[in-house]
């Protein structure tokens, strides 16, 4: 076969037009297992954690109750995390960590294939296992490029190097703005949740969902609000950078400030000329 047909062939089997997408990877898994989490979370917190917690006494884990809403809560928030990539791979090992021991408690005795019917059904191993390989996955080659990680400079950017081999990552420094939008998207996050985690067990389960999720809505961005501005602060503060300093004077900067280059002893004497007697 000439050399031509055979890497067409290669290309083809290969399915090169995709080699270009190698970094969308990370962020597909990523995503697919922090929804598929964050909908378990949300479920376990919808329905109530009291009855999960009711299920945990069962397999005589301590305090069922406590450990029902912190793996409810758990679940939601690190879920969400993973979709919008912040702090990815760390929420990936934790969630991994919380996945073996779900499989530990309940997966034992129910082997690997789900069960389709029996007080075992939906237990399967299988299930959990591939999220545990898509979660580490995500710890071992990063949350790709689409993440908030790559906006607040926890994970570097890679850039090539001459001949285009050995990358190396190169992790810059987020900006106020950056800091500031960030917080405030965590923050709103944390207070509709928090918002409705309290409604929820002060009311229970609302009439109007309507008028429940604008509220939570409106908590969400009031938290947000507070947190972007705190979050501003602190950088600012940090930083050594007064709110004034957004004309970008130098005088402002702490690491602008100008001084003389210590002279070489050699620089330093004077010059003899060639005339002159040594």
């Amino acid at each position: 076969m000439a050399p031509s047909r055979t890497t067409a062939l290669r290309r083809a089997l290969g399915i090169a037009p995709l080699h270009g997408l190698r970094s969308a990877g990370p962020c597909v898994t990523r995503v697919a297992c922090g929804a598929v989490m964050a909908v378990h979370g949300v479920d376990k917190l919808v329905h109530g954690p009291d009855g999960f917690g009711a299920f945990l006494a069962s397999l005589d884990v301590p305090a069922p109750s406590a450990v029902g809403w912190a793996v409810a809560l758990g679940e939601s928030l690190g879920g969400l995390f993973l979709v919008v990539g912040l702090l990815s791979r760390l929420t990936a090992l934790l969630l991994s960590v919380h996945l073996c021991v779900a499989l530990a408690l309940v997966n034992t005795d129910t082997g690997f294939i789900t069960p389709q019917q029996g007080a075992a059904s939906g237990a399967g191993a299988e299930f959990p296992l591939v999220l545990i390989a898509g979660f580490l996955a995500v710890a071992l080659s990063g949350p790709g490029p689409v993440a908030l990680d790559r906006v607040l400079g926890i994970e570097g950017v890679p850039t090539a190097g001459p001949s285009g081999a050995g990358r190396r990552v190169v992790s810059t420094g987020p900006s106020a703005v950056r800091v500031s939008l960030v917080s405030g998207l965590i923050g709103g996050v944390i207070g509709a949740v928090m918002s409705a985690v309290a409604n929820y067990l002060v009311v229970g389960m609302p009439s109007n969902a309507a008028a429940n999720a604008a509220n939570h809505a409106v908590s969400g961005l009031i938290s947000g609000f507070l947190a972007g501005f705190l979050g501003l602060w602190t950088h600012l503060r940090k930083t050594g950078r007064r709110f004034a300093a957004a004309s970008g004077e130098p005088g402002d900067r702490p690491d602008a400030t100008l001084t003389a280059p210590p002279m070489s002893p050699a620089s330093s004497a004077s010059p003899v000329s060639p005339g002159s007697d040594a």
